[in-house]
């Protein structure tokens, strides 16, 4: 044995941790790479890539979180994917306690949709992990685009605050911030702080029990959201390959319904998506990999929302899944990826939307578009996705 490997020679309080790290990252290598992940080399790379990043969310999330003095971290990147993130949206989220009272202040911005939301247990213990209370809202209501909010989150009942005021849970929980984009030019990020009321400056010093109990959330994560993961994949690569049908997410957006299936796309092939444009206050389209990690969407287009996507006259929503630029604006880039994810999402929709997909050869695309398909030229293509980029990086890449 390795000394890389020998716990003998560790300190008794680390040697423990030391193990059970490196048997939930074996777990979590083990759930992301088998499979139709191991029919391809890519796939199953981006499946331990996806394990790796799974650890850093882990790490961020449970390891470096402490209820007493909370940050508010971002939980997606773009080298920080799981659970196929929105490519319209941005995560933040905290570990919380309801012996503690918290407040919530900065400017909300201007995102088309934004959510506060309180889970009563932790994310790295499903299915125990539930909502506990909400705050949905848009342009216009309780905390309109552009405005400052000062909210306080408190187990105990505070009505001086009225609409200021968030239940908590009485034990473990976690705050989770979602704001989806749908002008990815003008919208802007919120800038938020998120401090425990009564906190102690400087905080005390290090207690070693927690820190061991963060590692062992960061474990049972590590575990709970690779299989999970990876069960929703298979799931969506058994369904009915021409539909793409609705699917139960838990803990996911309140209000959404995702639609949800698979591709195959072989190199001289395109797979048309058709189905009536949703009539939802949201909705997108994006395709993921076989790690449930949306593709490369910064620099590809690989994801459509209701705002960007060219709408036909007779109303259809239609959109070409294919490996070169077939020269329409409802392009989906599969990037080189025969077999693939289509995540669906609309947000309070009137009716449950349905889509077909067919596949054609690349060649005959327009023959099976409408007349009045909405092209592109090639400069066209370049300029947009380099205004992708910008938008994804001023979103994503920031510290907020």
């Amino acid at each position: 044995m390795s000394k890389a490997t020998d716990h003998r020679t560790l300190p008794a309080s680390v040697a423990g941790l030391m193990a059970d790290c490196e048997s939930a990252f074996a777990a979590a290598v083990t759930n992301l790479c088998t499979g139709p992940a191991a029919d391809h080399p890519l796939y199953a790379l981006e499946g331990f890539r996806q394990a790796v990043r799974l650890a850093n969310a882990g790490h961020l999330m449970h390891l470096e979180a402490d209820p007493v003095n909370p940050l508010l971290i971002k939980m997606q990147s773009l080298q920080r994917q799981m659970m196929s993130p929105s490519a319209d949206a941005v995560y933040h989220q905290a570990r919380l306690h309801g012996a503690y009272s918290y407040r919530l202040t900065g400017n909300r911005g201007s995102a088309h949709l934004f959510q506060i939301a309180v889970y009563r247990g932790s994310s790295a213990h499903y299915p125990d992990f539930e909502p506990a209370c909400l705050r949905d809202n848009l342009q216009g209501a309780a905390f309109p685009a552009g405005k400052d909010l000062d909210l306080v989150l408190d187990a105990s009942p505070r009505p001086e605050l009225g609409e200021r005021w968030l239940p908590l849970p009485e034990g473990e929980g976690e705050l989770h911030i979602r704001q989806y984009y749908y002008d990815w030019q003008s919208e802007e990020p919120a800038r938020l702080v998120l401090e425990r009321e009564g906190g102690e400056m400087p905080p005390p010093p290090q207690d070693p029990d927690a820190i061991a109990e963060r590692v062992a959330h960061m474990n049972s994560w590590l575990r709970v959201q690779s299989a999970l993961g990876q069960r929703y994949v298979q799931s969506m690569l058994e369904s009915d390959p021409q539909i793409l049908k609705g699917i139960d997410i838990p803990g996911a957006f309140e209000g959404t319904c995702y639609i949800n299936g698979h591709y195959r796309c072989a190199s001289d092939e395109a797979v048309i998506m058709e189905g009536e444009a949703p009539d939802a206050v949201y909705w997108a389209f994006q395709l993921s990999n076989l790690g449930w990690e949306g593709l490369d969407y910064y620099q590809r287009q690989t994801s459509l929302n209701g705002h960007q996507a060219a709408i036909d006259d007779d109303g259809r929503f239609r959109a070409v899944i294919s490996h070169r630029d077939p020269g329409v604006a409802n392009w989906l880039d599969a990037g080189g990826r025969e077999l693939g994810i289509i995540n669906g999402r609309a947000f309070q929709v009137a009716a449950t939307p349905e889509f077909q997909l067919t596949t054609i050869p690349l060649e005959r695309v327009l023959d099976h578009l409408p007349k009045s398909t909405l092209r592109v030229s090639g400069s066209e293509r370049t300029r947009s996705l380099r205004d992708r980029w910008a938008s994804v990086h001023r979103r994503l890449c920031s510290d907020q």
